[in-house]
């Protein structure tokens, strides 16, 4: 069996953190570096993930992406989330549902409704993310809620949508990026099913998954019990932001300005976890 790379959500800092974690592992053990990024490995990418997945996928080298990182100048749009008031809001919506499928329902009425950012400045942002605009031979999977059924959907090269779109679909959070419209369905960030969706790659073995948050908040545990059963016997790595990365990643991790900080953060954690790896992934 293939490995699998999986990369959660967790915005602007998220895609800093997760970048600084691989070129930290490349730093201290590139074979470890090199068996993580080899053709063979599947990419699984949950709203920031997806962005991070498809700039690996699409060939980018992860020191461009670092330089990328830690510059004062982006592209990328600055949105203010207060993380309480969203979780609040989160609580809100779930009052009263009867399954985790219901509670996506309600949230997809609210992100559809939401006043955000202009939908064509938004797809321009992460089209500007992007080494290509079309799908990599390898295989890559991006994850996204349709906002009607609260229903996953995978997209992947075999479903006729474009990889911008499918991107932007799974960043598409909820009253703060507007939802994207595909095929004549309105979808939003992948993350409100799992930070992860780590489940849809049963079957590969080992799995490395990263996730820029603790690994327990107050939302509840960030990769659940049921996700990696899923996994079976699988040799699984999770890591989580360390306390120096979470300090890094402020009160709005939406900010562009946490960028450079997330980056540096996650290498110096990459470097530690690098070791770890060796005897599993070189």
């Amino acid at each position: 069996m293939s490995g699998a790379l999986v990369l959660s959500g967790g915005g602007l800092a998220g895609i800093a953190w997760e970048i600084g974690i691989l070129i930290g592992i490349r730093d201290a053990a590139p074979a470890v570096y090199d068996a993580i990024t080899a053709p063979e490995v599947t990419y699984l990418g949950t709203s920031a993930g997806s962005a991070v997945a498809s700039q690996l996928a699409g060939g980018t080298a992860i020191g461009e992406l670092f330089a990328q990182q830690i510059a004062e100048e982006t592209a990328e749009l600055g949105a203010d989330i207060d993380l309480v008031s969203f979780q609040q809001t989160m609580a809100t919506l779930s009052a009263g549902v009867r399954s985790p499928q219901e509670f996506r329902q309600r949230l997809g009425t609210f992100a559809r409704e939401a006043d955000t950012t202009p939908a064509a400045e938004r797809l321009a942002v992460i089209e500007a993310r992007l080494p290509i605009s079309v799908w990599p031979d390898r295989r890559l999977l991006v994850t996204a809620i349709d906002t009607d059924t609260g229903e996953l959907r995978v997209f992947d090269r075999d479903s006729g949508v474009s990889l911008i779109n499918a991107v932007a679909a799974s960043c598409a959070v909820p009253g703060v990026w507007p939802t994207v419209e595909i095929e004549g369905v309105h979808y939003m960030d992948g993350g409100m099913r799992s930070a992860s969706n780590v489940d849809l790659i049963a079957g590969s073995d080992p799995v490395l998954i990263l996730t820029p948050s603790p690994a327990t908040g107050p939302m509840g545990d960030a990769i659940s019990e049921a996700d990696l059963a899923a996994l079976g016997d699988a040799v699984v790595t999770s890591v989580f932001a360390d306390a120096a990365s979470l300090a890094a990643f402020g009160q709005n991790p939406l900010d562009p300005a946490v960028r450079p900080p997330s980056a540096e953060a996650g290498r110096a954690q990459g470097r530690e976890l690098a070791a770890s790896l060796q005897s599993i992934w070189a």
